[in-house]
C-alpha cells in the first residue's frame, strides 16, 4: 500500500513538473514571437523608407515625367486608403501570420520586378503591388501585437511604435546611402533579402493564439455610449495626423526650397521630426498617466494646430526645426491614443480594427497632399494656415466629444 501511495505521488510530481517545464517552454516562446514581431516590425518599415526613396528616384532616371511620378506615389496611396481593411478583416478569420508570409512574398516579387523593370509606366503597376504587400502586414502585426497581453496593451504598442518609429528614420538614409555607394537598384535588392528572410521566419517564430483562445476578456466593454464617443476622438485623430502629415512631407521639401533653404538643411528637419516622434512614442505611458487618453487626443489636436500654424509664419531653418520637433510630439501623441483606443474598441475582431486605423491612415495622406496643393494656389504657405485651421476645428470638436463623454460618465 505504501508503494502505491509513493507511485502515486511521483506520478502527481511528475505530471507538476512537467506542466512546469511546458509552461516555461510557452513563455519562452512566447517572448521570442514578441521580439521577432518587433524585429519584423522594424525592418518592414526600414523597407518601405528604402523602397520610397528609391522609387522616385530610379523612375526619374527612367524618364517619367512629373505627372507619372505623381501617378506612382498616388497610386501607393490609393491602395492603402482601403486595402488593409480587407485584409485585416480576413485576418480575423485566418492565422495572421500567413497573411504576413503572403505579404513578404509580394513585396518580395515587387522588389525583384523593381530590379529588371526599364519601363516607367511599369513602376506605377509594381508600386501598386508593393502598396499591397505592405497593406497585408501592418494590420496583421498590429493585431498580433494586441493579442499577446491586453492588460499590457499600452505597453506592447509602445514598443511596437518605438520599432517602426525608429526604422522610419533610418530607412531613407539606407536608401540614400545604398544608391549613392552602389547604384539605384541597390536598395531593392536588400528589401528582397529582407522580406524574404521575414516571410521565411514567420511560420516558425510567430506564436499566434488559436481563434477564441486570446487572453481578450470578450465580455468585458464600456458602458452603453462611451465607446461612441472614444471612438469618434480615435477616427477623428487619426485622420488630422494622417492628413496634416501627408500635406507637410509631400508639400514642404518644395516649400522650404523656395525659401532657400538647403536641402541637407530640409533633411535635418524632417529628422527633427521623426526623432520627436519616437521619443513620443517612448514617453507615451508617462503622457497617458499624467493626461489620460481623452487629454491627449485634446493636447495632441492644439499641438499639431499650433506647430502648422508657426510652420505657415516661418522662414528660417532653426524656426522650421523647432516647428516640426513640436509637429513630431504632436503626431505622436494622436498616433499613441488612437491605435491603443482603436485595438481596444474591437477587441473581439483586432484584424479588423487594425485594418481601419491603416486605411485610414491611407486616406488621410492620400487626401491631405491632395488637398494642400490645391490649397496652395493661393500662397505658398496656404496649406500650413489650412492645416491649422484644420487642427483648431479637430480641436473644437475634440472639447465637445470630451463634454459628451463626462455627460455620458454622470449618467452612468
Amino acid at each position: 500500500m505504501w508503494n502505491d501511495f509513493r507511485d502515486i505521488r511521483f506520478l502527481d510530481l511528475s505530471k507538476t513538473i512537467w506542466k512546469l517545464v511546458r509552461r516555461m517552454a510557452e513563455e519562452k516562446r512566447a517572448q521570442i514571437s514578441q521580439l521577432f514581431l518587433f524585429v519584423s516590425a522594424f525592418l518592414v518599415q526600414a523597407i518601405m523608407g528604402m523602397i520610397g526613396i528609391a522609387v522616385p528616384i530610379y523612375a526619374n532616371f527612367l524618364g517619367a515625367s512629373p505627372f507619372l511620378l505623381g501617378i506612382i506615389g498616388g497610386a501607393g496611396g490609393l491602395v492603402y486608403s482601403f486595402v488593409p481593411l480587407i485584409f485585416g478583416t480576413l485576418s480575423d478569420r485566418f492565422r495572421r501570420k500567413w497573411f504576413i508570409v503572403a505579404s513578404m512574398c509580394l513585396c518580395s516579387l515587387s522588389c525583384l520586378l523593381y530590379n529588371i523593370s526599364d519601363d516607367p509606366a511599369e513602376i506605377a503597376i509594381i508600386k501598386v503591388l508593393e502598396s499591397t504587400s505592405v497593406a497585408a502586414f501592418w494590420p496583421a502585426i498590429e493585431a498580433l501585437i494586441a493579442d499577446t497581453d491586453e492588460k499590457n496593451l499600452e505597453e506592447f504598442l509602445r514598443k511596437f511604435n518605438i520599432s517602426w518609429g525608429t526604422a522610419m528614420i533610418v530607412g531613407p538614409a539606407i536608401g540614400g546611402g545604398l544608391i549613392s555607394a552602389y547604384s539605384f537598384k541597390a536598395p531593392f535588392l536588400v528589401a528582397l533579402v529582407i522580406s524574404l528572410f521575414i516571410g521565411s521566419a514567420s511560420p516558425a517564430l510567430i506564436n499566434e493564439l488559436k481563434k477564441g483562445s486570446s487572453n481578450v476578456e470578450k465580455g468585458k466593454q464600456s458602458p452603453l455610449g462611451k465607446n461612441d464617443v472614444k471612438l469618434s476622438s480615435a477616427l477623428l485623430a487619426i485622420f488630422l495626423f494622417s492628413s496634416l502629415g501627408g500635406m507637410a512631407a509631400s508639400l514642404f521639401p518644395a516649400y522650404a526650397t523656395n525659401l532657400g533653404i538647403p536641402a541637407y538643411e530640409i533633411g535635418l528637419i524632417m529628422l527633427f521630426w521623426g526623432v520627436a516622434r519616437v521619443i513620443t512614442f517612448y514617453s507615451s505611458s508617462k503622457i497617458e498617466k499624467r493626461l489620460s487618453k481623452k487629454g491627449m487626443f485634446i493636447a495632441g489636436s492644439s499641438i499639431l494646430a499650433v506647430a502648422s500654424f508657426l510652420i505657415a509664419n516661418s522662414s528660417m531653418f532653426l524656426s522650421f526645426a523647432i516647428c516640426f520637433l513640436i509637429f513630431g510630439f504632436g503626431s505622436g501623441i494622436l498616433y499613441s491614443a488612437s491605435i491603443s483606443s482603436i485595438l481596444r474598441r474591437w477587441s473581439f475582431s483586432r484584424g479588423y480594427a487594425a485594418g481601419l486605423f491603416e486605411s485610414l491612415i491611407g486616406v488621410g495622406y492620400f487626401l491631405g497632399p491632395i488637398i494642400g496643393g490645391a490649397v496652395s494656389t493661393y500662397g505658398a504657405n496656404a496649406p500650413y494656415i489650412f492645416g491649422s485651421l484644420l487642427g483648431f476645428s479637430a480641436l473644437s470638436i475634440q472639447l465637445i466629444l470630451n463634454m459628451k463623454l463626462k455627460r455620458k460618465e454622470s449618467e452612468i
